[in-house]
C-alpha cells in the first residue's frame, strides 16, 4: 500500500480559504459509517490551499516531534481558529498600492502587482516551519508556476529544504493583483493558474482516497456579470478561473473513468497499473460573496460556517467513485 494513499487536495481561492478552513474542520472531525476518520498522509495545495495545507502539515509535524500521533480533529479546529484570529481584514494580509505609484510603475516598467501581500507572507512564515514539515507524517507539497517558462511544479521540503517557505509564499501570489515571488532567479506565482486543485500529483503518488476541497468559479447572474465584466481585471480573473476549474473537472472525470473501467472490467490499456480511487468533493453550492480587498471578521466567520455546513452535507454521502 502506498504511503501516500490518503490525500487531501486543497484548491486556491484567496480569502475564500476561510470556507476551506471550515470544510477542513468538518472533514477531519467526521466519522465515516465504518467508524474511521480521514487522516491524510499527503497534502497538496495551491494558492490559499498552500497556506492551509502547510499549516495542517506543520501542526502534524509538531505533534510528531513531541512523540505524539497527530490529533487531526484538533488540528482542523486550530486551522479554523487561525483564520478567525488572524485574517480579520485586508489590512491583515496586504495593502492596495496607491494610484499615483501604480501609474508611475506602469509607465516606467516597474509594475509589481496591484497590492502588496507582506502580511500574508509573514503569517505563512510564522506558522509553517521547515523542521515541522520534515517531521510531519503527512507529505506536503505546494503547487507553483514559473512565470518565465510557464511550467507548473510541486515544491516540498525534501527538495527545497528551508527554502520551502519561499515556495509556499510564491504559491499564494496571484499574478497581476499580487507581486511575483523571485526565488533562485525564477519569477514564481500561484500554481492555481495552471491547476486550481492539484489532483494529478495525488493520483501519481498512489492516492486511494482523495478529499478535495475546491472553490469553483462563481455562479454569476447576468446583471452581476454585466457590472463586473466591465472591469478588465475581474474579467481576466474570471477567464483564468473558468479555464483552471475545467482542468480540475477533467482530472476528476478521468478518475471516474478509470474507476468505472476497474470496477466493470474495462479496457486493460486504461486499467493497467491503476486502481479505484475513492473521493469526496466539497465545493460551494453558490457564489461566495466576499470582496477580497474589503472584508471583515464577520465575513470570514460566515465563510467558515458555510464551509463547515456544506462539508457535512457532502461527507454524509460517504466516499464516492463515480463508477455507478
Amino acid at each position: 500500500m502506498s504511503q501516500f494513499d490518503r490525500a487531501l487536495v486543497l484548491s486556491g481561492g484567496n480569502v475564500k480559504g476561510a470556507y476551506q478552513a471550515g470544510a477542513v474542520k468538518a472533514l477531519l472531525n467526521h466519522t465515516f459509517p465504518d467508524g474511521s476518520k480521514f487522516e491524510p498522509n499527503a497534502i497538496y495545495g495551491v494558492s490559499v490551499g498552500s497556506m492551509n495545507g502547510g499549516f495542517l502539515a506543520d501542526r502534524a509535524g509538531r505533534a510528531a516531534k513531541a512523540g505524539k500521533a497527530p490529533d487531526w480533529g484538533q488540528i482542523g479546529e486550530e486551522l479554523e481558529a487561525f483564520w478567525r484570529d488572524n485574517i480579520t481584514s485586508f489590512a491583515s494580509i496586504g495593502k492596495k498600492r496607491g494610484t499615483v505609484d501604480l501609474v508611475a510603475d506602469i509607465l516606467f516598467g516597474n509594475f509589481d502587482g496591484l497590492t502588496t501581500m507582506d502580511g500574508a507572507a509573514s503569517l505563512a512564515r510564522a506558522n509553517i516551519s521547515p523542521d515541522n514539515l520534515r517531521a510531519s507524517p503527512a507529505h506536503y507539497a505546494c503547487g507553483v508556476t514559473n512565470m518565465a517558462t510557464g511550467d507548473y511544479f510541486d515544491a516540498d521540503v525534501g527538495t527545497f529544504g528551508d527554502d520551502i517557505l519561499d515556495y509556499v509564499v510564491a504559491s499564494t501570489r496571484e499574478p497581476v493583483s499580487m507581486p511575483l515571488m523571485w526565488v533562485n532567479d525564477m519569477p514564481l506565482a500561484d500554481g492555481g493558474i495552471r491547476s486550481i486543485a492539484p489532483l494529478k500529483p495525488a493520483i501519481k503518488r498512489g492516492a486511494k482516497q482523495m478529499a478535495i476541497i475546491a472553490m469553483k468559479p462563481e455562479q454569476m447572474t447576468p446583471d452581476y456579470a454585466k457590472k463586473n465584466f466591465k472591469n478588465i481585471l475581474k474579467l481576466l480573473k474570471r477567464t483564468i478561473g473558468t479555464l483552471t476549474s475545467e482542468i480540475m473537472n477533467n482530472d476528476l472525470d478521468e478518475v471516474k473513468k478509470v474507476n468505472r473501467a476497474c470496477q466493470h472490467g474495462g479496457n486493460p490499456m486504461l486499467t493497467q497499473g491503476k486502481h479505484i480511487v475513492e473521493f469526496v468533493e466539497i465545493r460551494p453550492g453558490e457564489r461566495l460573496a466576499i470582496d477580497v480587498t474589503n472584508f471583515n471578521t464577520a465575513d470570514i466567520a460566515n465563510l467558515i460556517k458555510l464551509g463547515e455546513a456544506e462539508a457535512k452535507t457532502a461527507l454524509a454521502a460517504g466516499w464516492q467513485t463515480g463508477a455507478d
